[in-house]
């Protein structure tokens, strides 16, 4: 599969809000499955072009703001899917996620990916943010140990021998957390307690001992990641950095 310049993912053949409850039904995508090509107000479905640094038909890598950890990025999937779970049944979202992750492996020695799967931990009293239900996972290259500390918080941890199990595991629950501190250990845990917003960032930045940054919001430091995705780019296989040449052409 061909990977396609980050400019090319704003264009959107279907739109929805918030508001409705109405299924949708968008390129793939099935009826029943809140699966539309665009939702206003989420930044993952029209990110920033600066910040991306890969992207195939279905998905796309980014270096997302409020970088706790060197590389931090999020995979998402294009189209706006409920969960990595639920995006997993078509899409090529898994072998491109783990090829995003042998990349931040590489560079920085050890990469942590986790997933809020249809967990709203980012909402706030106003209601859902939009990109909290649009799927994707959060990559935290060298990051500390967190999956005891995250265990604490779920009734149910079951143990998977992939990210593809692991997601079929999840797509069995109402909601579920996944985590995996290497890609040959991954945990889908269930039955929440009350979790915390940006849950997953939390749980790293108070293992780096520094609770404040995990509130990207308030810590976007834009510039940085900007500057981490130029740097990540020229590591990527080259069929993912094909995106950089049909940019350059575009601009020149």
């Amino acid at each position: 599969m061909g990977f396609l310049s980050p400019t090319a993912l704003g264009s959107p053949k279907v739109r929805g809000s918030l508001r409705t409850n109405r299924p949708f039904e968008a390129s793939g995508g099935s009826r029943g499955t809140l699966t539309i090509a665009r939702m206003e107000d989420c930044f993952l479905c029209a990110p920033d072009p600066d910040l991306v640094y890969a992207a195939d038909r279905s998905s796309v890598a980014l270096c997302g703001l409020g970088p706790l950890v060197r590389g931090y990025s999020l995979v998402a999937t294009r189209a706006h899917v409920r969960s990595c779970a639920d995006a997993a049944l078509k899409a090529s979202l898994v072998p491109f996620a783990e090829s995003v992750r042998r990349v931040l492996t590489n560079r920085y020695g050890s990469c942590l990916l986790t997933e809020h799967g249809r967990l709203a931990v980012c909402t706030a009293s106003r209601g859902a943010e939009a990109h909290c239900f649009h799927a994707h996972f959060l990559l935290f290259p060298g990051a500390p140990e967190v999956a005891e500390r995250a265990r604490l918080h779920f009734a149910k941890t079951t143990a998977a021998a992939s990210l593809r199990q692991a997601l079929a595991v999840g797509r069995r629950q109402k909601e579920y957390f996944l985590l995996s501190p290497n890609p040959d250990q991954f945990f889908v845990m269930t039955r929440p307690g009350n979790l915390m917003r940006q849950f997953a960032r939390l749980l790293v930045a108070e293992a780096m001992n520094n609770p404040e940054s995990a509130n990207w919001a308030r810590h976007p430091e834009k510039e940085r990641a900007k500057a981490e995705a130029a740097e990540i780019a020229p590591l990527v296989p080259a069929r993912i950095r094909t995106w950089q040449t049909q940019r350059k052409s575009k601009l020149s």
